[in-house]
């Protein structure tokens, strides 16, 4: 099998790097320049199109390859339909991962991958494909995926925006960041055997007024809104 990956950004650098260590052919290019459509030889049996949402559907107009060719998109929500007429074998290859180009993941085992396509064939092909990474390969409708979607952006995006807002605390007590890490992993691991809200933790859950008023008098005015704002949910999580 012979695959070809548009967009040389963090999803594309880490699958062209975990398909390469399977033994595929494929063939990493910039979503940029003259090389979408160039093939070298035996054509791509399959093309991932791994660029930014607001990207895709331009990128995917400028290739022009031969009919029977998969075509993928790794996003967790834009549709099928981006897809035209001249792919008519298409589909959605979504790996739920945080990806980074500087830190290469090198086992893509618990990597769970959310597919969908046109019809039963294409389907199995890239429910195969995905085999090659991964045992965790799931169906999921658009719909679902977009909700998946921003559960990752909660429990990722914004989990790591609060670290940064960590980090910014303890600027200037002489206090490395490091120190925070044990209490970090110690709290993803936990919710491997508990409930979220089993796992939680800390002044909200026990209702320490006293202590939270104290925490927000050591905060600027943004944190403190979002260290209330987090508390006020807690107590509502807790009261469910």
């Amino acid at each position: 099998m012979k695959i070809v990956i548009i967009g040389s950004g963090n999803v594309g650098t880490n699958l062209e790097a975990a398909f390469r260590r399977t033994g595929l052919d494929v063939t990493l290019v910039s979503s940029r320049g003259d090389t979408l459509n160039a093939c070298g030889g035996t054509p791509p049996d399959v093309y991932f199109y791994t660029v930014a949402d607001n990207a895709v559907q331009e990128i995917i107009n400028k290739v022009h390859v031969h009919p029977r060719a998969m075509h993928l998109i790794t996003s967790g929500t834009l549709p099928l339909s981006v897809f035209g007429e001249d792919k008519p074998h298409c589909g959605i290859f979504y790996p739920f991962m945080t990806f980074s180009k500087t830190r290469i993941l090198e086992d893509f085992s618990n990597v769970p991958i959310f597919i969908e396509a046109k019809n039963i064939d294409d389907t199995a092909a890239v429910y195969s494909l995905a085999l090659t990474l991964t045992s965790h390969v799931y169906e999921a409708s658009q719909a679902a995926r977009e909700k998946l979607h921003v559960a990752g952006v909660f429990v990722n995006n914004f989990t790591n925006s609060l670290y940064g807002c960590a980090q910014d605390i303890l600027r200037g007590t002489g206090i490395p960041f490091t120190c925070l890490l044990p209490l970090i992993e110690e709290t993803a691991t936990k919710v491997h055997d508990l409930s979220p809200k089993d796992a939680q933790t800390g002044p909200a859950k026990r209702g320490d007024e006293a202590v939270m008023q104290h925490h927000l008098s050591l905060l600027p005015p943004e944190e403190q809104e979002i260290y209330q704002l987090l508390s006020n949910k807690i107590k509502k999580q807790q009261s469910l």
